[in-house]
C-alpha cells in the first residue's frame, strides 16, 4: 500500500468513525420526546408514552462490557414492564455485545448501516411524500408497511390489496392524535408508494424518516409483496432522501434487514458504514 493509499484509507475510516458516533447518538435522542427512560445496569431501557414501543441500548457515552447477567437484567426488566424484550445497539460501538447477548440464548439480527452518499440516484417516480391532510392514506401506506415486513425481503408474493386492508385497523397502521400531532409538526415524515396505472389502489408501499438534531434515519420501508420487483422501494427510498435533505438533514441512514435489501438502498446512493444489531426475545423465549 503506498502511503498516498494508506492516508486515504485512514482518512475514510475517521470519516465513518465520525459518522457512527452521530448515529449513536440519534439513536440514542430520537425516542427520549415520546418516552421516559430507565437506567438498567449498562443498558437505557426507553419505555414508549404513546406510539409503538422502543427498546433497551447500550448507555450512551458508556462503551461498557455488558455481562451475561446484564442482559439478562434488562430483559427480566422488560418483561416485568410488560413491554417487548428488545435490545438495539451499533456494533462497532459495543463491540462483544452481540456475542454476549446470544450466549444467553437470543438471537442477534446483524443489518448492513448505511449513510446516503451526496443527493440521492434515481427519481420520484410514483412514489410520494405524504402530508398532515393524507392521513387515510397514511393509515393505508402503514398497513402495507406492516404487510410487507410480516413477509419480509425483496421477493414477489400473492400478498396484496386485500391483505393490506385486512391490515389496516392493526395497532400499526393506526395514526393516533400523538402521531398525527407528530405528523403536522414535521417531527416525521411519511410517504407512500402508489401503482402508476392504478392510483386507485391507493399506496401499495411506504416509509418514513424522523429528523433529529439534523440526523435522520429512513426508517419502515416496505412493498406488498404482489407489488415487488417494479422499482418501488427504490422511488421511496428516493423521495424519503430528497425531502430529508430539502428540509435541512445533513445525515441521511438506514439499517437493511438482508444485504439483499441493502442493495435497494446501494442504488439509490447509499453506502455500509457498520452494523446497526436488533436481538429480541420470541414470546415463547423461556
Amino acid at each position: 500500500m503506498s502511503p498516498r493509499i494508506g492516508a486515504v484509507t485512514l482518512w475514510v475510516m475517521a470519516q465513518d468513525d465520525a459518522l457512527i458516533e452521530r448515529l449513536e447518538m440519534y439513536y440514542d435522542a430520537v425516542p427520549r420526546p415520546r418516552s421516559r427512560t430507565e437506567e438498567c445496569g449498562p443498558f437505557t431501557l426507553f419505555l414508549a408514552t404513546s406510539g409503538w414501543p422502543y427498546y433497551a441500548r447500550p448507555r450512551l457515552g458508556q462503551a461498557a462490557s455488558a455481562t451475561p447477567d446484564d442482559v439478562r437484567q434488562v430483559l427480566r426488566r422488560q418483561q416485568e414492564i410488560g413491554v417487548p424484550q428488545a435490545l438495539e445497539w451499533v456494533d462497532e460501538m459495543t463491540p462483544g455485545l452481540a456475542e454476549t447477548v446470544e450466549s444467553v440464548g437470543v438471537a442477534v439480527a446483524r443489518c448492513p448501516l448505511l449513510v446516503l452518499e451526496g443527493t440521492p440516484r434515481g427519481y420520484a417516480g410514483s412514489a410520494r411524500m405524504l402530508e398532515p391532510a393524507d392521513r387515510d392514506t397514511v393509515v393505508a401506506s402503514r398497513a402495507a408497511v406492516s404487510i410487507g415486513f410480516t413477509h419480509g425481503g425483496t421477493a414477489t408474493g400473492d400478498e396484496g390489496i386485500a391483505e393490506r386492508d385486512a391490515a389496516m385497523k392493526s395497532t400499526f397502521a393506526q395514526v393516533d392524535e400523538a402521531l398525527a400531532a407528530r405528523v403536522v409538526a414535521g417531527d416525521i415524515r411519511f410517504a407512500g408508494a402508489f401503482v402508476p396505472a392504478e392510483p386507485e389502489l391507493g399506496p401499495v408501499g411506504g416509509g418514513s424518516y424522523t429528523p433529529v438534531g439534523g440526523v435522520a434515519e429512513i426508517a419502515g420501508v416496505a412493498v406488498l409483496p404482489a407489488f415487488r420487483r417494479r422499482g418501488l422501494a427504490v422511488q421511496l427510498s428516493h423521495v424519503l432522501a430528497a425531502d430529508a435533505l430539502g428540509r435541512g438533514v445533513s445525515t441521511v441512514f438506514c439499517s437493511a434487514q438482508s444485504d439483499d435489501v441493502a442493495r435497494v438502498y446501494e442504488r439509490v446512493g447509499f453506502r455500509r458504514v457498520g452494523t446497526a444489531c436488533i436481538a429480541e426475545v420470541n414470546p415463547d423465549h423461556g
